[in-house]
């Protein structure tokens, strides 16, 4: 079967909506700055937040917040932080996510804001990503405790073989815009440890476009919904197309109703600390447990 890679399709869908979460390094500069440190996404300030780093700028989001930043300050959306609220607030660091790409990492540098970039595509960045901050911030009892936590629970997985009945597709749905879910994206990739198969494999790219015609052809027996961004509208418009598309009723688990919508607050873009928790419920939703 060929799929189209769709990295730069992606992007395009990515930026015309606000995330509410998302996840190298561009410098070490002004570390000893006098003041706090800055987040520009969800999963980046639950991290520090863990961490127990004093976070002075948050990102607008209408997801709730650690309690700890109830006093910080509001630096826009994650895709478009205003840069002159964030310059205002001296920061010692804006730690923020990779998944924009150079432009977005260049934008801090050409504007003199010292920045720590991670990677949160996956589960291994999660971990990454919290060693680097722990070590930056000299928390590392701290993240190594975090680590090992989720690496517990990673490994009570391991022994879980693929078995029959176990065939999932994983789709990401976005207004708009609705695609497959490789075992390189984070939710493909959690899918995979917790012992189903993801049935769409290829290692080059998180995301891949589709035709249903070649989906009912691989007959998965479970169909697997990550919402981004607007959930209920995006839902809504989802099933609305599934009801009246000939192709997706054709597909044995649409007829059988097995096709769940995921939690957001554990299955993102971003890889994020309640993986603990969302490794079990996933393997209840894979396994039918």
């Amino acid at each position: 079967m060929k799929y189209k890679k769709i990295s730069s399709l992606l992007i395009a869908v990515l930026t015309s909506i606000s995330l509410v979460g998302c996840g190298n390094n561009s410098g070490k500069e002004a570390e000893n700055s006098t003041g706090g440190v800055v987040a520009t996404s969800v999963a980046v300030t639950e991290i520090l937040d863990a961490l127990g780093v004093d976070i002075i700028g948050v990102p607008t989001t209408s997801y709730e917040l650690p309690e700890s930043t109830k006093g910080a300050t509001e630096v826009g959306n994650p895709m478009s932080p205003d840069l002159e609220i964030i310059k205002s607030l001296n920061p010692s660091v804006v730690v923020s996510v990779d998944t924009l790409g150079s432009d977005y990492i260049n934008l801090f540098k050409e504007n003199n804001i010292p920045s720590e970039f991670v990677s949160l595509e996956s589960l291994d960045g999660l971990k990454n990503a919290i060693d680097t901050l722990g070590t930056r911030f000299d928390k590392k009892d701290k993240a190594d405790e975090l680590i090992s936590t989720i690496e517990e629970k990673e490994n009570s997985f391991k022994n879980l073989e693929n078995g029959e009945g176990n065939d999932v597709l994983v789709l990401f749905a976005a207004p708009g815009s609705t695609m497959i879910a490789t075992p390189k994206s984070y939710i493909g990739s959690l899918v995979e440890i917790v012992g189903g198969n993801n049935i769409v494999q290829d290692d080059t790219s998180s995301f891949v476009t589709y035709s249903k015609e070649e989906i009912s052809k691989l007959n998965p027996d479970k169909v697997l919904v990550m919402i981004h961004a607007m959930p209920d509208e995006t839902k809504s418009a989802l099933e609305k197309e599934i009801k009246s598309d000939a192709a997706w009723q054709s597909i044995e688990a649409i007829k059988n109703n097995n096709i769940v919508y995921l939690d957001n607050t554990y299955f993102g873009m971003s890889a994020n600390l309640r993986v603990v928790e969302g490794l079990d419920i996933l393997r209840e939703i894979v396994a039918g447990e």
